[in-house]
């Protein structure tokens, strides 16, 4: 019997990833272990219509073979991944600790499933608006070379995690919060994570880097990217110059091929794509005096192609290939 893991399952993360293998049936047949840390030991999350105890997660248990995908914070995952690794498990980790590793791969299957091959024992999964965005960019890359992309994102509270989405809900009703949280109600952040010496915030920065790592393609990324009082959904506005002209209508054709990709006349709001799997794409123009120059908006549901549902489909790949 194989073994699943869910490392950190009781996170707004890994809970939607219990909730997605119990949906996509891939699994069945698999012993799937919930694990969190100590205060979350004895409780249970759900997997399906059943309930699954949450163990701490012992490194020296863990059995060759085993496929474990992380749902922590990134200066944890740099504790328990080596340590799971070097006992023949493959980690598939949400976090940020290994994705520019060089002997990494950072993978969203429907664009670059080739990098899997050869993995050490981890696999990164991107950010969640690098997700969405390469999803986007790769078919239409081969309408055209990319020579520029401006990005700007809308990102919901969700990306900060539960105690961020709890703290959004008590300002709406009026209710106190917990110490020191934003003000995210009727508001806008502007910036995502502690700015670097550039000026550019951690999730501008993750945009820039990851997306030249998945595509293997050197054009600049402008990000710009603020945080919206919206439970769950990104939406981005991008804008694209490529090597020559782009017709509209060859961009919603190339789109309406592409797995995993639903593209549509008007953009979709982030309520709509909540619960879906899909990346939706829309408005698609082209700018009246710069034929080379096209603009969209992009919109997916965080927790789900965002970050937990990509996990996923990676140990699916992983696990198709026989690659452990």
């Amino acid at each position: 019997m194989g073994s699943i893991g869910i490392v950190g399952a009781t996170g707004l993360v890994g809970t939607k990833m219990m909730e997605i293998i119990h949906q996509r049936n891939v699994f069945d047949g698999f012993r799937i272990s919930a694990f969190a840390s100590a205060s979350s030991a004895g409780t249970t999350v759900q997997l399906g219509d059943r309930e699954v105890s949450v163990e701490r997660l012992q490194t020296e248990t863990i059995e060759p073979g085993t496929v474990l995908l992380g749902a922590t914070e990134a200066e944890v995952a740099l504790r328990w991944v080596p340590e799971c690794v070097e006992k023949g498990a493959v980690v598939v980790d949400n976090s940020s600790a290994y994705r520019m590793d060089d002997d990494v791969p950072l993978v969203v299957p429907e664009v670059n499933a080739h990098a899997l091959v050869g993995h050490k024992g981890i696999v990164a999964n991107p950010n969640c608006s690098t997700i969405q965005l390469v999803m986007v960019l790769a078919p239409l890359s081969d309408l055209s070379p990319i020579e520029w992309v401006c990005v700007s994102t809308y990102q919901s509270v969700s990306g900060s995690g539960r105690q961020a989405m709890e703290d959004l809900f008590s300002q709406e009703a009026g209710e106190e919060c917990s110490e020191g949280a934003p003000v995210y109600h009727r508001n806008v952040l502007t910036e995502i994570g502690t700015p670097e010496d550039d000026g550019y915030c951690r999730e501008e920065t993750k945009l820039i880097r990851e997306t030249a790592k998945i595509l293997r393609q050197e054009f600049p990324v402008f990000p710009a990217a603020a945080r919206v009082p919206v439970p769950v959904g990104h939406t981005e506005s991008v804008t694209v110059c490529f090597a020559g002209p782009v017709d509209p209508e060859d961009a919603y054709s190339v789109l309406d091929e592409t797995a995993g990709v639903r593209a549509s006349s008007g953009g979709l709001s982030p309520s709509e794509a909540t619960g879906k799997d899909e990346v939706f794409v829309g408005r698609i123009r082209r700018h009246p005096h710069h034929a080379n120059v096209v603009q969209f908006w992009i919109t997916a549901d965080n927790l789900r192609k965002g970050a937990a549902l990509n996990a996923v489909q990676i140990a699916e790949e992983i696990l198709a290939s026989e690659a452990i």
